[in-house]
């Protein structure tokens, strides 16, 4: 074997060595500790942790070492100390909170003089929509009849930003990309007999929601919370292919017939479950009620509503109404510090 291999897998060794030597000693050392708060000898617990907390611990047994030496400085008087070692304590874990039961009262005291709630929440969400579509036809075409919708669907994704308020209000500001697709079905008159007409649009939105939200208190087992507010659109495209009776159209570019910027308003209801850590799974159901209609007649001219009435298509008022289920994660930002 050469040499510079021969070394480096004697470094390696030693490594490792020197390694599980130190856990061995720090774990070790947290025994010690355990066995010294036991017997009062509270004055030791910083001198036996202190290196082991840089180097030496797990997430846990840091928290447990970090515990110990607050309340070795809290019995030395040592309120700066405290604060100190209490602070890095809630870094590593920001959701500890002393045991009222069997902690001693001054580490009690301590705790409630700092902010550990998280500064925010964020995350993203993703789901599926049914659309209510609200018509009110206007056509020319004397042979056009009311039609129905297939069952009228949409997908969407997106992020959200949360800020708690109160420890009941909380604020939501969301981009969201909407994908919406209808399919309508529609019969027409004509010498022939009856015959259909199949006019299908999709369309693709940039929504902006902003979402106050409150906390109700009487759920218990996870965070519900009522949510309402305005969404804003910015409609991305728009197109419609037409099959059935008169002239096809293929990806009809409607972009410039509908109003690009709408408006909606939302209620519903949001619920987190905390599953994964820290992080909250949280689904959401969710009514929005499209405020403006989405038909901008003004931008036709003449002839083009001749060439779309030719094929008997009627570019009538709607506005599209949704039914949300939304399924996404959250993730809380801490930030703990001593309260001023």
């Amino acid at each position: 074997m050469p040499v510079n291999k021969i070394f480096i897998l004697s470094f390696c060794i030693l490594a490792f060595s020197f390694l599980a030597n130190a856990q061995t000693s720090c774990v070790q050392n947290l025994r010690d500790a355990r066995n010294a708060y036991d017997e009062g000898r509270l004055k030791t617990l910083s001198n036996l942790l202190s290196n082991c907390v840089e180097d030496g611990f797990t997430k846990e047994e840091k928290v447990e070492a970090l515990r110990l030496i607050t309340l070795s400085h809290l019995f030395n008087e040592d309120q700066a100390e405290a604060e100190k070692s209490y602070l890095k304590l809630l870094k590593i874990n920001p959701e500890f909170t002393p045991n009222e039961e069997s902690d001693p009262i001054e580490l009690i005291i301590l705790a409630e003089n700092f902010d550990a709630e998280p500064k925010f929440f964020f995350g993203f969400k993703g789901g599926a929509s049914y659309n209510i579509m609200q018509i009110q036809y206007e056509s020319n075409h004397n042979l056009l009849l009311p039609g129905t919708y297939d069952l009228p669907l949409g997908i969407s994704g997106g992020l959200f930003f949360q800020y708690p308020i109160t420890k009941e209000i909380s604020a939501n500001l969301e981009a969201i990309y909407n994908f919406r697709n209808t399919i309508l079905n529609r019969p027409i008159e004509s010498a022939e007999g009856n015959n259909f007409q199949i006019i299908e649009e999709t369309q693709q939105w940039l929504e902006m929601p902003i979402l106050v939200n409150y906390k109700l208190p009487w759920v218990k087992k996870f965070l519900l919370e009522a949510t309402a507010g305005p969404s804003f659109h910015y409609l991305l495209m728009s197109g419609v292919n037409l099959n059935g009776l008169g002239e096809e159209l293929n990806n009809y570019d409607m972009l410039s017939f509908r109003n690009q910027f709408n408006m909606s308003g939302i209620l519903g209801l949001r619920a987190n479950f905390k599953e994964l850590g820290v992080n909250f799974i949280t689904t959401e159901l969710l009514f929005q009620y499209r405020i403006l209609d989405e038909v901008n007649k003004s931008a036709m001219t003449e002839q083009q509503r001749l060439e779309l009435n030719s094929v008997a298509y009627s570019n009538f008022d709607y506005k599209g109404h949704a039914i949300w289920l939304r399924l996404g994660i959250r993730f809380p930002y801490f930030k703990p510090e001593l309260k001023k």
